[in-house]
């Protein structure tokens, strides 16, 4: 039984060892990827991409061979009244 105490003990102490080496390596890399993704989250946020997007502001109906513009947001009168508008 003695003879076999001494490589046991060996045995153990080279598998903590490869253990706590396997941790210490695996927290490196995952530090490593955090901060990768840190820098990535901080870059992707200073230039958002805004989508326009269209809003309903008013109808156009044509009755007895004449336009007729119904304005749903008074926002936009002013602009018509200006005639600032693109015909598509």
């Amino acid at each position: 039984m003695g003879s076999m105490m001494i490589p046991f003990i060996m045995l153990l102490i080279l598998t903590i060892a490869l253990v706590l080496e396997r941790k210490y390596h695996e927290d490196k890399i995952v530090d490593i990827y955090e901060d990768k993704f840190n820098q990535w989250k901080k870059h992707a946020s200073v230039t958002p991409k805004e989508k326009k997007c269209k809003k309903l502001v008013g109808l156009v109906f044509l009755e007895d061979e004449k336009l007729n513009i119904e304005v749903l947001d008074n926002e936009v009168l002013d602009r018509l009244e200006r005639k600032k508008y693109n015909i598509v």
